[in-house]
Formats: C-alpha cells, sequence, structure tokens
C-alpha cells in the first residue's frame, strides 16, 4: 500500500473547495469576489488539509479543514478511505446576512453537492456517509461530514522478491 491517495483526495478537494464560488463566498463572509482574486489566499489561513483548532482568533472566521482515514483494508485488493470535512465558524457569522440560514449549514450542502458522488475520490462514488454537530472551541460550532470511498489496496505487484520457501510453479 503507498498511500497516495492522501495527497491525490487531498489535493483534488483543495481544488474543488477553492473553484466552487459559493464556497469562498462564504468563507469571506460572503464578501463580494472580484472577478481577479485569488482564493488560493484561502488555503492554510481558513482552509487546512489537515484537522486544525485555531489557539486564538483575533477576528470571527470560517474554516474548512479536512483529513482522511483508511477505515479499514478489506482484503489485497481494496481499501476503505473515509474523508472527515470540518466546517466550523464564530457564532458571529453563523446567521447569513440575507437570513436565511446557518452559515455551516449552507457550506456543508455546497460540499455535499460538490463532491457527493463525485468518481474522482477512489473507485466508484465517493458516499457521504454522516453529518454530526462539531463545536472545536468557545464561541464556534460547525459541523464535522464523513464521506467513505473504495480504493485499490495495491495498485501493482511490490516488486518484492518471492520468499525462497515458497513453491514456484
Amino acid at each position: 500500500m503507498e498511500l497516495n491517495e492522501f495527497f491525490d483526495y487531498k489535493n483534488k478537494l483543495i481544488e474543488d473547495l477553492l473553484t466552487n464560488p459559493e464556497i469562498v463566498k462564504l468563507l469571506n463572509n460572503e464578501c463580494v469576489i472580484d472577478e481577479g482574486q485569488n482564493s488560493q489566499k484561502l488555503i492554510y489561513t481558513q482552509i487546512f488539509p489537515y484537522e486544525y483548532v485555531p489557539d486564538v482568533v483575533d477576528d470571527a472566521s470560517t474554516f474548512i479543514c479536512f483529513d482522511m482515514d483508511i477505515q479499514k483494508t478489506m482484503n489485497k485488493t481494496f481499501l476503505m478511505p473515509a474523508l472527515y470535512i470540518w466546517v466550523f465558524t464564530h457564532k458571529k457569522c453563523l446567521r447569513l446576512q440575507n437570513g436565511n440560514g446557518i452559515r455551516t449549514d449552507k457550506i456543508c450542502s455546497e460540499i455535499a453537492k460538490t463532491i457527493d458522488g463525485s468518481r474522482y475520490y477512489g473507485l466508484g462514488e465517493l458516499n457521504l456517509t454522516s453529518v454530526k454537530r462539531f463545536a472545536p472551541i468557545e464561541n464556534y460550532q460547525g459541523r464535522v461530514m464523513t464521506f467513505q470511498a473504495q480504493d485499490f489496496n495495491r495498485l501493482s505487484p511490490s516488486g518484492k522478491p518471492i520468499p525462497s520457501n515458497r513453491k514456484h510453479g
């Protein structure tokens, strides 16, 4: 097992998040996004490809963090990766400016629209399996989303020599 999916899935998810204008808008507290604005500045400031909880937050912000685990290897051919996405915001930012809902719920909805059922994360489709409440630090609330997929455990033979005590033939 090479675990390249850790890199591949995370890079794909960053791309999917940054190219969704609604998610970018919601991360910026619904400010108008200039056509030339570089959404790349959100990486490692509000979007983190690992589980991250800020120690001190000077201003009310919204965050998306994500990581993955291998839930189990089903056999030598397949494994089950799980993708976790934490979406949380300061309580001052929970209510959307237009009054139509909660920011974290809207972001989770956009993420689900973007990646649920995607065929870019493993074999077959990526499936949303749970959405739960999450409160990482004081004055912050959010959700943790869990997606599961199936992928190859080994893409090719390992190249290791066959032990001398094994029968050939």
